[in-house]
This record gives C-alpha cells, sequence and structure tokens, in this order.
C-alpha cells in the first residue's frame, strides 16, 4: 500500500440564532501518495476526532468521514455530517478551553486508518459560541423587546465597506407581513414626523432618499390614507415633487373610483409657465385620450386664443390628427352657412389646401377624399374643380398614384376610375374625341403616356368572366390600319398572351377575301434576327402547321434555302434540341393504316440522302422497331450497284468494334443468308487478305488453324434408358441392346469400354444437322483430358498407371499389368487417388 501525504484546509461555518440550524465544519484535504502524486477519483476514508486541552487530550467527539477526490487530488468533507463514533457534535462547550482535531486516513475507502495527525483549532470554529448567547458576548435572545426613553438613537449600525447596514427578511406567504416595519405610536404627532425615514446626504444626482422595489407585479411603494395625502412629494428647489420611472411598464398611473384620477393646476396668476408638458423621445403617442362612455375624450374652452392648436414643423407629422376606431367619423364641420365652407383647406405655400389620404388601412376600403351627393335627397355635385385664371396652363385636375397595383377592378389600384353603373347603358364610362385634319403624334381622342421605365400607356380590360364583348375593337372606315404599332427600341411592336384555352393571336381570311392571314416580312438585308421566332415552356408544340385536306398535295411546311454553300446551319429546315433531351427533329407517320414512310431523304446529286454525327457518346444513327418490321433496312434496288450497308473505322487508335451485335432474346444473334447462285456466306480478311471463310455450303476453311476452350474429343451418342440417369464423369461402354448406343460400366475389365461423359469437350462432333437438338444425347470423350469416376478396387492410383472399368457402375479403377488386355484400357491416370469413397480424377483417355 502507498502511503499518503495529506494537505489540509478547515473551513468552519457557523450560525449565530437559528436553532434548527445545521452545526457543522467543513474540511479539506489534498492525498498525495510516497511519490507526490496525486490520488486522482479515489475513494477516502477519514475518521474525525475532537479533542479537549491538548493535542493528546480526551475526545470529546469522534466521527467516520468518506469522501471521494476529485480532478486535483482534492477531497471534501463536512464535520458534523458522518457517522458518530462517540459523543455529540452539537454539545461541545466550545468556551471551556482549546480544541484539537485529529485526522485519521485510509486512502482505499476503508477502516483501516494508516496516516493520522493532529492540529489546533483556532478562533474560527469558536464562532458557534455565540449561538448560546453568552453573558460574556453581551449577546440577546430572540424574540427581543425593550421598550426605553432615551433621547439618543436606541440602535445604530454604520458599515464602512459595501454591505448593507441593516437587512430585515421575511420569508413567509402570510399577507400583510413586513420585513421591516416603522411605526408612529402617537395618534397627534408632530409635522413631518415619519415612521420609517430615508436620508441621503449626497449633493449629486445619483442618490435616493427611499427605493422601494418590487419584484413581481405589486407596488414598488404604496401609501395610504383616508383624507390625507398617500404619497407626497415636495421640491423646495428646481427638482421634482413625484418623479416617476418605468423602464417597460408605466411611470405614473392615478386612477379614482368616484372623484377626479388626477387634479393638475397652477394656484398662481402670474405664473405663464404650462399647466401640463409631456413628450417623449420615443415614436409612441404622447397623450392618449380615451372614453367608454358618452362624454368628450377632450374638451377645450377658450376666450380669444385657440381651443386647440396643433403645430409641427416636420412634414411627415401633424398639428391635429384625429382618429375614427368605429363607425362615427374623425374630425366633422357643420355648416349652415351659404357663402363659407364647413371644412376649409388653405395653402398659402407649395404645400396641399387639403390633404386626404390612407394611412395604415390595408383592406383596400378607405377613401383619401369623399365627396358624395343624394343624401336625403339633395342635388348637387359630388365634387368640382375649376381653374378661374385663363393664364394658369397647370393641369385643373390630376390624379396621381405611387400604387404597384395592377388591378383592373374599378375600386383598386387605379389612379382614376370611371364607371357607368347601368346594365343597360350604352354610353362610354370615358369618351375622348379629337378633331383635327393632322396625323400628327399626341393628335388622339385618348393619349395614353407610359413615362416611367414600365407600366402600360393603355390597358383594355373585358373584366366579365362569363362575356363576350372584346377586349378592344379599333374599327377603320377609311384606307388607313386599324391598328398600327411601333417600337421604338428593343420592346415588341405587339405583344399578345392568353390566360385561358384561346389563341394571343389570331389572324383569320373570311370566305370572301383573298388576303392573307399574317405575312411576316423583314426588309434589312443587314438584319440577321430571325423574321418568326415561335417557342414554348409548355409541352405542347411550338409552332403547328397543316395542310387541312385529304386531296392535298401542298406541304404544311416547306423550308427553303438558296445558297452555294454547305456550311452549318444553310438548310431548309434546321431542328436544334438545346435541353438535356428532346429532339432536333421529330417526323411521325401517325394512321396506323398509313403506308406512307415517316421521312424520306432524297439527294438529287452526290451528297449523301442522310449524313448523321454524334459529337458526344450517343449513336451516330438510332433505329428501333416496334413491330416486326426492320430496326434498320438496307436494300440495292435491282437496278443499283453501290452497298445495301457499309461500317467502317478510320481512327487507328480506336479499340472499340466496328459492328457490335447483341441480343437478350432467344433468336439467333446474327443471321446471314445467302440466296444467290454462288460466292461465300461470309469471307473475313486482314490487310485485305482473305484468313477465313465459310462458304455457300456452310463448309469453314481458317488459315491459322482453330483453338477450343475444352480438352478432349467428343461424340454426341444415344444412351440406354433415361439421360437425367448418366453423370459427367461416368465411364461408358458400348450398348449391346442398341445401335449406335452406350451405356453406363458396370463389369471389370471390360472390351466394351468405349469413352468417359465428357465434363468440357472441346469439339463435338454429330451426324445431326446444325439446327437439330442433341439435349438428349450423352457427350462421349474419345480422348483427350477427361474428369473420370475412380474408385480403390483395385488399388492405390498413382499417376501413369492404366485404369479399365470397375464392378461399381460408370467408375473405372487401377488395372493388374498381369491381368489387362488389348481393348480393355480405358486411359491413363494424370492424379494419384487414395481415397476409399468414389471420387474423379483426371485421366488421360486414349482407348487400347
Amino acid at each position: 500500500m502507498k502511503k499518503v501525504l495529506l494537505t489540509v484546509g478547515i473551513l468552519l461555518g457557523c450560525h449565530l440564532v437559528s436553532a434548527q440550524a445545521p452545526e457543522k465544519m467543513s474540511y479539506q484535504a489534498v492525498m498525495r501518495n510516497t511519490g507526490g502524486q496525486l490520488l486522482i477519483n479515489q475513494n477516502i476514508g477519514v475518521k474525525v476526532s475532537v479533542l479537549q486541552g491538548s493535542s493528546s487530550g480526551t475526545v470529546v467527539y469522534s466521527e467516520r468521514l468518506t469522501g471521494t477526490t476529485n480532478t486535483n487530488g482534492l477531497v471534501s468533507l463536512e464535520i458534523g455530517t458522518g457517522t458518530v463514533l462517540s459523543g455529540t457534535f452539537a454539545t461541545i462547550n466550545w468556551a471551556s478551553g482549546n480544541y484539537y482535531l485529529k485526522t485519521e486516513t485510509d486512502p482505499t475507502g476503508g477502516t483501516t486508518y494508516s496516516i493520522a495527525g493532529t492540529s489546533q483549532l483556532l478562533s474560527v470554529p469558536y464562532a458557534m459560541y455565540a449561538k448560546t448567547s453568552g453573558s460574556s458576548g453581551g449577546g440577546f435572545t430572540l424574540p427581543y423587546t425593550a421598550t426605553v426613553n432615551n433621547a439618543n438613537n436606541l440602535f445604530s449600525i454604520t458599515n464602512d465597506g459595501d454591505g448593507t447596514s441593516l437587512d430585515g427578511t421575511n420569508n413567509t406567504t402570510t399577507s400583510s407581513v413586513a420585513a421591516v416595519r416603522g411605526t408612529v405610536s402617537n395618534v397627534a404627532p408632530g409635522g413631518f414626523s415619519s415612521a420609517v425615514r430615508g436620508i441621503n446626504n449626497g449633493t449629486g444626482g445619483l442618490g435616493i432618499g427611499i427605493w422601494g422595489s418590487q419584484a413581481g407585479s405589486g407596488w414598488g411603494v404604496y401609501g395610504v390614507t383616508p383624507t390625507g395625502l398617500g404619497v407626497y412629494g415636495n421640491s423646495s428647489g428646481a427638482g421634482y415633487g413625484v418623479y416617476a420611472n418605468s423602464n417597460t411598464g408605466t411611470g405614473l398611473n392615478a386612477t379614482s373610483t368616484n372623484g377626479p384620477a388626477a387634479n393638475i393646476s397652477i394656484s398662481n396668476n402670474a405664473n405663464n409657465n404650462t399647466v401640463l408638458t409631456a413628450n417623449t423621445l420615443g415614436n409612441g403617442t404622447v397623450i392618449n385620450v380615451s372614453t367608454t362612455g358618452s362624454g368628450a375624450g377632450i374638451v377645450s374652452n377658450t376666450g380669444a386664443g385657440f381651443g386647440v392648436h396643433g403645430i409641427t414643423s416636420a412634414q411627415s407629422s401633424a398639428g391635429v390628427i384625429a382618429d375614427n376606431n368605429g363607425a362615427g367619423e374623425a374630425v366633422v364641420g357643420r355648416n349652415t352657412s351659404d357663402i363659407a365652407g364647413a371644412v376649409v383647406g388653405r395653402n398659402d405655400g407649395g404645400g396641399y389646401g387639403v390633404h386626404g389620404f390612407i394611412g395604415t388601412n390595408t383592406s383596400g376600403s378607405g377613401i383619401g377624399v369623399y365627396g358624395r351627393v343624394g343624401v336625403s335627397g339633395s342635388k348637387g355635385r359630388a365634387g368640382r374643380f375649376q381653374n378661374f385664371n385663363a393664364a394658369n396652363d397647370r393641369n385643373t385636375f390630376e390624379v396621381e398614384s405611387n400604387s404597384t397595383g395592377n388591378i383592373p377592378d374599378n375600386t383598386l389600384g387605379n389612379v382614376a376610375s370611371f364607371l357607368s353603373s347601368n346594365t343597360n347603358s350604352v354610353s362610354a364610362a370615358v369618351r375622348g374625341e379629337v378633331k383635327s385634319i393632322f396625323g400628327n403624334f399626341g393628335a388622339a381622342g385618348i393619349f395614353g403616356v407610359s413615362s416611367g421605365t414600365g407600366g402600360f400607356a393603355g390597358l383594355f380590360h373585358a373584366s366579365n368572366a362569363t362575356g363576350n364583348g372584346n377586349a378592344l375593337v379599333a374599327l377603320t372606315d377609311g384606307n388607313g390600319d386599324a391598328i398600327r404599332a411601333n417600337a421604338g427600341k428593343d420592346g415588341d411592336a405587339v405583344e399578345a398572351n392568353v390566360d385561358g384555352a384561346g389563341r394571343a393571336i389570331y389572324g383569320w381570311v373570311p370566305t370572301f377575301s383573298l388576303g392573307k392571314a399574317a405575312e411576316f416580312k423583314n426588309f434589312n438585308t443587314s438584319n440577321t434576327n430571325d423574321a418568326m421566332t415561335v417557342s414554348t415552356v409548355g409541352n405542347g408544340i411550338a409552332g403547328n402547321f397543316k395542310v387541312d385536306r385529304t386531296t392535298g398535295t401542298s406541304a404544311a411546311v416547306k423550308g427553303e434555302v438558296n445558297s452555294q454553300f454547305a456550311n452549318f446551319g444553310t438548310a431548309g429546315i434546321y431542328g436544334v434540341s438545346s435541353g438535356t433531351g428532346g429532339y432536333a427533329g421529330l417526323f411521325h407517320a401517325s394512321n396506323p393504316a398509313g403506308n406512307g414512310p415517316a421521312v424520306i431523304a432524297i439527294a438529287d446529286g452526290n451528297g449523301n440522302g442522310i449524313t448523321a454525327n454524334a459529337g458526344g457518346s450517343g449513336d451516330g444513327v438510332e433505329a428501333t422497331a416496334d413491330g416486326n418490321g426492320s430496326a434498320i433496312y438496307g436494300w440495292i434496288p435491282n437496278f443499283g450497284t453501290g452497298r445495301a450497308g457499309y461500317f467502317r473505322n478510320f481512327n487507328n487508335a480506336n479499340g472499340q468494334p466496328v459492328v457490335h451485335v447483341t441480343t437478350t432474346g432467344t433468336g439467333s444473334t446474327l443471321l446471314i443468308n445467302h440466296q444467290g447462285p454462288s460466292g461465300n456466306i461470309a469471307v473475313f480478311q486482314s490487310a485485305g487478305a482473305n484468313v477465313a471463310r465459310i462458304n455457300k455450303s456452310g463448309q469453314a476453311f481458317f488459315n491459322g488453324g482453330t483453338q477450343n476452350s475444352g480438352a478432349d474429343l467428343a461424340e454426341a451418342f444415344d444412351v440406354e434408358g433415361n439421360i437425367s440417369e448418366y453423370e459427367m464423369g461416368d465411364v461408358l461402354v458400348i450398348s449391346t441392346s442398341s445401335d449406335r448406343a452406350v451405356e453406363k460400366s458396370s463389369k471389370p475389365y471390360s472390351f466394351l469400354v468405349s469413352g468417359v461423359y465428357a465434363t468440357k469437350p472441346g469439339v463435338l462432333l454429330t451426324e445431326e444437322s446444325v439446327d437439330a437438338d442433341i439435349s438428349d444425347k450423352v457427350p462421349m470423350g474419345v480422348i483427350g483430358v477427361i474428369p473420370t469416376k475412380v474408385c480403390l478396387e483395385g488399388g492405390e492410383i498413382k499417376r501413369g498407371d492404366l485404369l479399365v472399368t470397375s464392378s461399381k457402375a460408370g467408375v473405372a479403377m487401377k488395372a493388374d499389368m498381369k491381368k489387362v488386355q488389348i481393348g480393355q484400357v480405358l486411359g491413363k491416370a494424370l492424379q494419384d487417388y487414395n481415397q476409399n469413397e468414389i471420387g474423379k480424377i483426371k485421366v488421360l483417355v486414349n482407348i487400347k
């Protein structure tokens, strides 16, 4: 066991007046082993004894404590909370003399104490003596009550530090309790007598005489009186009698049940100061007056002055503002005069005589200025604007809007709205007429101008979803154009769109006319833009052209280019697929009963009928057939001398096959049918010279010989019984029951031995044709290396041993050289074999 060195620090705490408070002392020790290393996160057992008189005095109290050291080797314990061994900690008479603390430590957490130490307890623990209120300490017992007749302060505490001189705390939940209470008990005290008085002798602006605070929703300071002043504040100088401040709540709140909530007045006739000043540095309301009864919010009476005088110097503000939050009117001017106005707005500057606007209402139902007539049978004009100055060239009436609305509703988003609200009316909502002999710019019945960077110079909207009327009808009885449009810069002369199923532009020629439905021409030879561009982002066709006549022979679309160049893009029809999918061209013969080809390409010159090129990893030509036809059908007519198909690779570094044919079906991957009177079925060349060929009768010729994957030569034979009873490696003999048939060997040293059921013959011979099914025949290997079934009936087999048939069906064995005869040898063993059961070894089969 390692010895432990202790570094001990004693911390003492006591409670002076609470009899129920725990009486204990804090004890800390740093644990190290004999090598000086800290004992980290280790259980520690300590026996503590309090000795009286000396370091070897009488034990008045003893207990056992346990704890765990931390990452710094420190253990923290509380003396007085352990397992008591003797004595009572609470009855120690600390005032009776000196005391010593003896500690005995077991670093393993047990009771085998290997280290002991004793130290004297100094003055700190003796603070616990104060709880006894000994006469020598001048203490007192709680609760404490005394009555003294003395003109001096009975209790005075002075703290020269930063702490509180006197702190009163009450922790109960009973109503109307007080942590600190001051009472003036005389019913007729002298003037300005106070139950509690706070004095701050500071002359600066930061001191506070009395500070009342409340952590919840109660009152910081609460004053109650039947007829006097609940809270009275007086300023003898330029300060405030009462100063109310709040960070987030209300600084001052005055309420009353029967009398006025607040009374603010100046009693001095010579005082010209403002009775009430209210201001704010924020954006809130300075004074907010509201009433839920029938009384007025504010009543102002004046003699020669103004009842209400509102002044502002900010454009965004107002001298007087009245709000209507219900069904009433914010401001009402009543007039019974025939010459004066009920409300007059006068402007002597550059502003407004009357300014009506909508502030924060976003519903769209508000009106800035509303003039109306017809109420109670009245007659007159709802509004009139008149210019009395003939020299005034300004507009008599202007309507302007900064709204971003684009709504054709007569109540929403418009600068001005004119409505003829009569369903039987044939009058126009707006009629503009100009009578002039000139066709100058601006001489128009209606002149609409869009002077911004957007907007429309004119907008016509047939808004009834069930209506059939046109949004715009333009008629001309002369020779001019019904509509003439010109775009001076990069915009479109005409832009038309459709939100429904109609057409954005519909050009048509009636039955009696010989004109064109549409014509698009470009007269500028240096203009490289398209004469017409058609595009769509939907799934429909960008341009649909149809000759809707069954006997018609004209083309739906004719594209022609007259050029001497064959450059890329110089084409009668140029189709481009610019996305990651789609087709640059698609031709579909959609009638299932039709016989016309989907596309015909004819070159009357020396060029190709079709040239296809794939610049990436795609195919130059991909052709598929969904029916019984051919995906690609190349043929030469009876008068042609060309090739039906020609495939070449001109890249010497290209290792890909020139032609790749794959099938996942059950048919042949490649079918070559020679129907001519002579010639070969196939010829294979290397560097222009023939190296292999198959003649018309199917005979093959190979200049370099052949190489097969198998290791033996086999021939297909019929078997006795069912083919499923035979396995690869079976030794076979000639059947004596059927012609050209074999069966499994069953007798030793058989002269009928003929071969072995081949596992993988390199060459399989048969008398059948190439199309015959020989799955019911066994490939019998007659010469070559063949895995063969063997046993130890003739003894262990060594490499080179001659093998013959055994008594086991289809199994060979080692031949006895003294017994073997010509015609009985199956072949020679190529592997050793010494297993008791039947197994397989490779055998060089060669019947002898």
